[in-house]
């Protein structure tokens, strides 16, 4: 499971055919990935889910308790849909038998989020998993499908001379990962979301090598542009190792 988790869940009834809530204590950063930010008391908005590579409008609901009667009383906020709705539908298809979980994680694109399947196991059943001759995949597929592309409209060749500038170095560790190789291996990676941002200019870019950039998006760290280093929330610093553009 992703660090970048926003809840998980076990299946119950309600999750099945109604909706599901989202925690007091997951609330706030939650509301980082919504447009629109918190939810106002009562508000209702629609959002996307996304799941086993099909997109869903689901509603973002706060409850509209009578705040006056219940001062001490927490917001509530759901995720909801109905028994009939075709996310509801996918979800049964998806968790038929079994105790099972789901994963909600956020996404680059404001008010979406994607769900991915998680199976509880007992000891035993995991023994079995493990049993590798038996691991075969029965449902192997190529599957086309029909539907909206949202892609990237940038200036490549700012990254491409970047790159080169470095000599196919990470800024951050200096190494060069690709060399043994015989391959030229780095990454461009935006420092403010392109998604958020659409700024594709170098000052906006950094040279990474493939493992600080999986770390970067994983730990979601903040770039300090005066001291030129990444903080990282454990409280750990990593100082660019070579800067020769920013």
């Amino acid at each position: 499971m992703r660090k970048n988790f926003l809840l998980s869940k076990e299946l119950d009834t309600s999750a099945l055919k109604r909706g599901f809530a989202i925690p007091v204590h997951v609330q706030e950063i939650f509301s980082c990935y919504l447009s629109g930010g918190r939810l106002a008391h009562g508000e209702k908005r629609t959002v996307t889910i996304f799941l086993d590579n099909e997109n869903f409008s689901v509603k973002l609901s706060s409850s509209g308790f009578n705040v006056v009667a219940n001062p001490n009383h927490s917001e509530q906020w759901q995720i909801l849909y109905g028994k009939n709705s075709p996310f509801a539908k996918r979800l049964r298809e998806i968790f038929s038998a079994g105790q099972k979980f789901f994963t909600l994680y956020p996404t680059d694109i404001k008010d979406a989020f994607y769900i991915e399947p998680e199976i509880a196991c007992d000891e035993s059943t995991l023994e079995k998993l493990l049993d590798l001759p038996t691991l075969t995949d029965s449902q192997v597929a190529l599957i086309e499908r029909f539907g909206l592309i949202r892609y990237r409209k940038l200036n490549r060749k700012i990254g491409e001379d970047l790159k080169r500038n470095y000599r196919y170095r990470c800024q951050i560790c200096g190494q060069s990962v690709g060399e043994f190789y015989g391959v030229d291996l780095v990454d461009c990676h935006h420092i403010a979301p392109f998604s958020q941002s659409l700024n594709n200019d170098q000052s906006n870019l950094l040279i990474v090598c493939p493992n600080h950039h999986r770390i970067i998006h994983a730990a979601n760290p903040t770039f300090d542009r005066k001291r030129k280093l990444y903080l990282y929330p454990n409280g750990r610093e990593e100082i660019l190792q070579i800067n020769e553009h920013l």
